[in-house]
C-alpha cells in the first residue's frame, strides 16, 4: 500500500511539469495568435494576457487582465485597448509538448530504474561473498 502511495504522489508531481519557451518581438512581426499566452510591453507598462483572453481588433489589442496599469496590487480584472504603435515588445509563452513529454518519461524511466535496482539489491544482496 505504501508503494502505491508513493508512485501516486509522484505521478501527482509529475503531472506539474510541464517546459515553456519565451520569444521577445515586435508587435509587426508577431500574428497574435489569441490561444498564446503573452506579455505586452509599452512605455510605461506592462500587461500580461493569459490565451483566449485577448483579440486583436482594428490594430488595437483588446484585452483583460488583472494587473493592468503600473501598480500590480490591484486583483480586479480589466478591460484594457492598446493600440499597436503603442506597444514596444511583445512576449509570447508557449509551450513544448514535445519537451514536456520528453522531461515526463524521462524522468519516470529514471525513478522506474531506482527502484528497480533497489528491490533487486535488497533481494539478492545477502548472497554476496567475496574471495580474497
Amino acid at each position: 500500500m505504501k508503494t502505491v502511495l508513493v508512485w501516486f504522489v509522484l505521478l501527482a508531481f509529475m503531472n506539474l511539469t510541464g517546459c515553456y519557451s519565451h520569444e521577445l518581438m515586435a508587435p509587426a512581426s508577431y500574428n497574435f495568435d489569441e490561444k498564446m499566452e503573452i506579455t505586452v510591453i509599452t512605455k510605461d507598462t506592462m500587461y500580461n494576457f493569459k490565451g483566449n483572453q485577448y483579440v486583436l481588433v482594428n490594430d488595437t489589442l483588446i484585452g483583460t487582465t488583472r494587473n493592468a496599469g503600473i501598480s500590480f496590487k490591484s486583483q480586479k480584472s480589466q478591460e484594457v485597448l492598446i493600440p499597436v504603435e503603442d506597444m514596444q515588445l511583445v512576449e509570447v509563452t508557449k509551450p513544448e509538448g514535445l519537451k514536456t513529454t520528453g522531461v515526463f518519461f524521462g524522468v519516470l524511466a529514471l525513478l522506474f530504474a531506482i527502484f528497480y535496482i533497489a528491490a533487486s539489491s535488497s533481494v539478492g544482496g545477502a548472497d554476496i561473498h567475496l574471495n580474497y
